[in-house]
């Protein structure tokens, strides 16, 4: 047996999960006790950039040094619609005179793919600490619908981090490993939602015992949890203007906070009907700085959601177009990423298909990972079972 480990790779938008395979077993990579490693980086004027939940902290105080969604800029020209949306959602400045993106940090220009490299180099060192080898290659995961130049951009932060990729695969295939399908010697056709933290992917496969085809794809590089974030923000951010006549999106320090108390009601709203959501100092009123205190109930935030659970809705439709299949020709409907928490998603995918074909991944938010985990059995010698076969 040898004694290399090779890292699967989920680099999302919002969080990177990775792991490894020991003794046959998942091993998830933690960053300060968490599986979950917020895709984040800060840039200080000087000394070295901090990466993962270390830099979390620094998103309020000094929202211009720190980068978060990556993900979103990677194989993207300047001149793309999305590059300009990306520009008005952050604080941070970004270069588009030249041909590709750069980031304007006072400590120099950063190109995404070295953002994205100084992550998956966090995530290989803390993977190299905690199982004392050296870490050289990796499968990673990418969006089913990722822009053209994604591949090469996501391969040449990976060489950056001193990382050999033996393989990038699709996230939802990887998501179908982890939703156990591949131990179930059946015929059948399958849809894989994937509601990640940036992107919203989506799969036709058909399962023809042990053998994976994949029939369509389809998605949004610009549609995920972040999205949702933002748009219970920008709701609560009306009221207060309503209120006190003050933009608090003008204010990049005290928008990142809103948006960062929107997220954590969020999750919140997975379980609850109801949450608190207060902030000091959010708003001056007639002169005085004004508390926000709010009880935000999913009703609510479910209204602001409306348009993205739409576009959901449209993705959905759309795969099914280019599959030929309409609902009733789907057997299985498997539902990962964080999103797959939300209720109001889930309401969106039964609204087309039938809810007893929907199947939850039993920890959505690792279940690309775990399926990029599992696919590294290909490059080492040790026994997994049996591997699906995966047909271009």
């Amino acid at each position: 047996m040898t004694r290399e480990l090779v890292l699967g790779i989920d680099f999302g938008s919002s969080s990177t999960i990775a792991g490894v395979l020991i003794n046959d077993r998942i091993e998830l990579i933690q960053d300060a006790g968490d599986q979950v490693i917020p895709s984040i980086i800060y840039v200080p004027d000087r000394g070295d950039a901090v990466v993962g939940r270390r830099a979390v902290a620094r998103q309020i105080g000094e929202p211009s040094n720190v980068i978060r969604s990556v993900k979103r800029l990677l194989g993207l020209d300047s001149s793309s619609d999305l590059v300009r949306r990306y520009a008005a959602s952050t604080p941070l400045p970004l270069d588009v005179s030249t041909s590709k993106p750069m980031f304007k940090m006072r400590a120099g220009k950063m190109a995404p793919e070295q953002v994205a490299a100084a992550i998956i180099s966090y995530v290989r060192a803390l993977g190299e600490q905690r199982f004392g080898v050296r870490i050289k290659r990796a499968v990673m995961t990418m969006s089913a619908d990722a822009p053209v130049g994604y591949r090469d951009a996501i391969i040449r932060a990976a060489r950056i981090a001193h990382l050999e990729l033996a393989e990038l695969i699709a996230e939802p295939v990887a998501a179908a490993l982890a939703l156990d399908l591949h131990t179930q010697n059946i015929d059948r056709n399958i849809v894989v939602c994937d509601f990640g933290g940036g992107t919203f992917d989506v799969s036709a496969v058909a399962q023809r015992g042990l053998r994976f085809t994949p029939i369509a794809i389809g998605g949004d590089h610009y549609l995920g949890g972040d999205d949702l974030d933002d748009a219970l923000a920008s709701a609560i951010s009306g009221a207060i203007y309503k209120r006190a006549r003050y933009d608090i999106s003008t204010n990049p320090g005290r928008w990142t906070e809103l948006v960062l108390r929107c997220e954590s009601a969020k999750r919140q709203l997975s379980t609850q009907s109801e949450t608190p959501l207060a902030m000091k100092d959010a708003y001056p009123l007639e002169g005085v700085r004004t508390d926000l205190r709010v009880s935000i109930d999913r009703p609510y935030a479910e209204r602001a959601w409306a348009p993205i659970m739409a576009r959901v809705h449209a993705v959905i439709e759309n795969l099914l177009l280019k599959a030929n299949w309409t609902p009733d020709d789907v057997q299985l409907v498997g539902l990962v990423g964080g999103g797959a928490m939300i209720p109001i998603f889930r309401q969106t995918i039964a609204s087309i298909f039938p809810a007893e074909r929907i199947r939850r991944a039993d920890q959505p938010e690792l279940a690309v990972a775990q399926g990029a985990t599992l696919l590294t059995a290909r490059y080492r010698e040790i026994s997994t079972g049996q591997l699906p076969v995966l047909v271009a």
